[in-house]
């Protein structure tokens, strides 16, 4: 009987904390569903890399490919930074995304590459290089909304302040995406990563 009790209350105390959690960290992934960029001009987009397929952005990284896009034809930027490292393509991210955007009329020279991360905190860590090299401090970041929260919390941990410039995924199944940022939040605040 006093096993059963405790199974239940135990049981009962990890549901409060689940719905704690995330009825904190639900509305941090959701902050940025329904924001636009400022419309500002700032000098350089940073878009995170996400997967590649057979050496091609995935649809999901399409997406923010683009975004940046969009950006950059409005002359909103001069410059977009791709960033993401070595997957299992034989490129990296960057080279796919770098193609992708060459292929859709962004000069070469206007794009700069970050291909030696492997996550969103390496992903800024790595571009705070880049931008203390070229002296740029007006930025967009470019990813997923439910993603952004993160991002930006990473970008301020390695010196960047950057505008947010979202994404809403028409190929993802959000509700899946923002669970998983939950828990990476979770990881992020408990293991200080």
């Amino acid at each position: 009987m006093l096993t059963n009790k405790w199974v239940l209350t135990a049981g009962t105390s990890l549901v409060i904390i689940g719905l704690i959690f995330f009825g904190y960290l639900w509305p941090l992934v959701s902050r940025y569903d329904h924001v636009d960029p400022d419309g500002r001009t700032r000098q350089a987009a940073i878009v995170l890399g996400a997967a590649l397929w057979d050496q091609q952005p995935s649809p999901a990284l399409q997406e923010r490919l683009n975004q940046a896009l969009r950006l950059y034809h409005d002359g909103l930027v001069q410059y977009i930074i791709l960033s993401g490292g070595l997957g299992n393509n034989g490129i990296t991210e960057a080279e796919g995304m770098k193609k992708y955007l060459v292929d859709r009329g962004v000069p070469a020279e206007h794009l700069i590459l970050e291909d030696r991360s492997s996550n969103t905190k390496e992903n800024l860590k790595f571009t705070a290089e880049i931008l203390q090299k070229h002296k740029w401090t007006e930025l967009y970041i470019v990813t997923h909304d439910y993603h952004m929260y993160r991002a930006l919390n990473y970008a301020r941990q390695a010196g960047i302040h950057a505008a947010p410039a979202p994404v809403h995924s028409r190929v993802l199944f959000t509700p899946y995406h923002k669970t998983r940022e939950c828990l990476a939040l979770i990881k992020q605040k408990v293991f200080h990563l």
